[in-house]
């Protein structure tokens, strides 16, 4: 923390001077909403009113192929602001607080250390350490923050988060909010039976409604965009300031937000040059760029094209200005824990196919966060007309595991329909794209292979390394080792003996959930698995091996050991595990009411390594486990 703060400091007292210089440079105003795919007339949605946006591409650039590495918000702010991936820095579990080395860009400090004025109106959502220091990062982060209280001839970097069509914004409370303010008519505009739904969704009425107060939403958000468009006209700035606008993920209904389909991470990205920046514009204004683009792209390009220094670190690629880098073949994205459940997908699309590889395919991914169905009405409709045998063969599947590799066209498919996995006309073009998303993974030493709880096992302030980023960054994380282990775990039967007794902790727990994955093991294994769950210096691998004996019949062992890993535990993290394995190693039918009143007492031991958001997600498991009792929560 502290090298992070001299780091920022050194780089911010270079600004005055800097801001002195006479040189003109282009000013840049971010807007940005939230929880949006490209649901915008001028991406072609016959049910979107955004008169405002269409404008701005009609002389700007719009970007068919743009998309965020994450389907959900701190990990892909954590992205955008590093120029890194979030796999690579250990940001990438939603929501979490790890620490990172000084030497991690951020690039407002880079672009104040080249005289601009940054503001931040307001949302950070960092996922990292840098959520606590970001008023170091900014020369202003709050709501009042204003390009407009830049000094006098200072350009100016200036980020709006217009929050409207945030998913929470659906909920009954906050449109009678809306429409009492008269910011959203008291009908939907688009009348809900009208609605041309998705054909994952059934057709009821509380999906129809959210989906038509969602292009409410929209439309009012538009009218945001179209304010701060004019504020700039008015002040005489807009001939010298190249705007973005794009959604922070792509979302936001049941079955989009938080999942690896594209339907969760394609966004709209337009950007708009005024004439005397044209020539920083590699598409001519008002045409489409057909260009794969990710949020991986947006520091390094920003940097580059203010002649800001531009770190090599930064592991994206520059799609605009002089120095435009040449298009990428592949883009690639991630998907982890989400709030209090435990997941882990990758995917890649050459902007035509979307291959998705999913790493742990027992958990469906309508069983997972409860967080939607809190905020709108359309997560608990589906779910209780599939628990009602209500819902058709597609319908269902989100409700049921996983196939190990999903694979789509895109183009032709974008809800994500059909799964082409498997089929002999697609098979070069599925093992192609899987080579490239293994190499990816290898390249960028993806930490996602590393489960959550374990990482706090491995680094410490006393211990070698600090961070988990140096962790993976070291010899001592072998993955390409791992990466074959987890593979071969995901896909169910195989031969373990000798992954469950490697030296490596990280290689141990695949071996173990590779007995998980199976249906029938032998004695031999059942009794391998209880000496891992009593003697493993890993309580991780403990706590998953416990998981792994309740799944395969050993009911009354595994609940014994997994009562006392998680009485003992000081780790929120590993607390957060071992609640969701008493549920998702068929013991929590053994825990009475008395039990998970007892864990919401549960007291941790916090420093800089150990954020809350463990405990805190795990209190939702257990909050929701009191509301239904005695029912039980379904997670497979």
């Amino acid at each position: 923390m502290k090298a992070l703060y001299l780091f920022i400091i050194f780089s911010l007292i270079q600004v005055s001077s800097f801001r002195q210089q006479n040189h003109e440079k282009p000013n840049i105003l971010w807007i940005t909403c939230e929880d949006i795919s490209p649901y915008l007339s001028c991406y072609g949605d016959s049910e979107a009113l955004t008169p405002n946006i269409d404008k701005l591409a009609e002389e700007g650039t719009l970007f068919t192929r743009a998309f965020a590495n994450a389907p959900v918000c701190a990990v892909s702010r954590s992205t955008i602001l590093t120029g890194m991936y979030s796999t690579t820095l250990g940001t990438h579990q939603m929501r979490s607080m790890p620490q990172l080395p000084a030497n991690i860009p951020n690039y407002p400090s880079l672009l104040r250390e080249n005289g601009y004025y940054c503001t931040n109106n307001s949302k950070t959502d960092y996922n990292s350490n840098y959520e606590k220091e970001k008023k170091l990062l900014w020369d202003e982060v709050s709501s009042e923050a204003h390009w407009k209280n830049a000094p006098d001839k200072t350009p100016f970097f200036s980020v709006f988060n217009i929050t409207n069509t945030h998913e929470s914004q659906l909920s009954q409370d906050r449109i009678k909010h809306y429409v009492s303010n008269e910011d959203l008519p008291k009908s939907p505009r688009i009348n809900p039976k009208s609605i041309n739904l998705p054909p994952y969704h059934p057709d009821l009425p509380e999906i129809r409604q959210d989906w038509a107060r969602l292009y409410d939403q929209i439309t009012f958000m538009d009218s945001k965009v179209g304010t701060l468009l004019e504020e700039l006209a008015q002040s005489g700035k807009a001939d010298n300031t190249i705007i973005f606008f794009y959604s922070d993920h792509g979302g936001q209904l049941s079955g989009s937000k938080r999942y690896i389909y594209s339907r969760g991470t394609h966004i709209p990205l337009i950007v708009y040059f005024p004439k005397k920046w044209q020539h920083l514009n590699p598409t001519p204004s008002g045409q489409p760029n057909d260009e794969l683009v990710s949020f991986i792209d947006f520091p390094k390009t920003i940097l580059s094209i203010t002649e800001s220094t531009v770190p090599a670190k930064m592991q994206g690629r520059i799609f605009l200005g002089p120095d435009k880098e040449k298009g990428p073949d592949y883009t690639y994205f991630y998907r982890d824990r989400m709030g209090a459940r435990y997941d882990f997908s990758r995917a890649v699309t050459d902007g035509t196919h979307y291959y998705i590889y999913n790493f742990y395919p027992h958990k469906p991914r309508g069983r997972d966060s409860r967080y939607g169905h809190s905020v709108q009405t359309n997560w608990g409709a589906w779910e209780k007309h599939y628990d009602a045998g209500k819902t058709n063969r597609l319908q269902s599947l989100f409700f049921k595991p996983k196939p190990t590799e999903q694979l789509f066209n895109i183009q032709k498919d974008p809800w994500n329909i059909e799964n082409l996995a498997g089929e002999k006309k697609y098979k070069k073009t599925q093992e192609k794209l899987s080579r490239a998303l293994d190499q990816w993974i290898i390249d960028t030493k993806d930490i996602g292979l590393i489960p959550e709880p374990m990482i706090y096992e491995l680094i410490g302030s006393d211990k070698k390394y600090k961070t988990i980023y140096e962790f993976a960054q070291s010899p001592e994380y072998p993955v390409e080792d791992i990466l074959h282990t987890a593979k071969l775990s995901s896909q169910g039967p195989n031969k373990y003996e000798t992954s469950i007794q490697s030296k490596n902790p990280v290689i141990r727990y695949w071996g173990i959930y590779g007995l998980f994955r199976t249906e029938n093991i032998e004695e031999s294994s059942i009794n391998q698995l209880k000496t891992i769950a009593i003697n493993d210096p890993s309580a991780t691998n403990r706590v998953m091996a416990i998981q792994t004996l309740g799944k395969h019949g050993q009911t009354e062992t595994a609940f014994d050991l997994l009562m006392k890993e998680a009485k003992n535990t000081k780790v929120p993290y590993l607390f957060l595990m071992a609640i969701n394995a008493f549920q998702y190693g068929k013991l929590d039918h053994l825990l009475s009411k008395d039990d998970w009143e007892r864990f919401k007492s549960k007291e941790f031991s916090l420093n800089e390594n150990q954020d809350q958001y463990g405990g805190e997600y795990a209190l939702r498991i257990i909050n929701d486990a009191l509301d239904i009792w005695p029912k039980r929560r379904k997670v497979y």
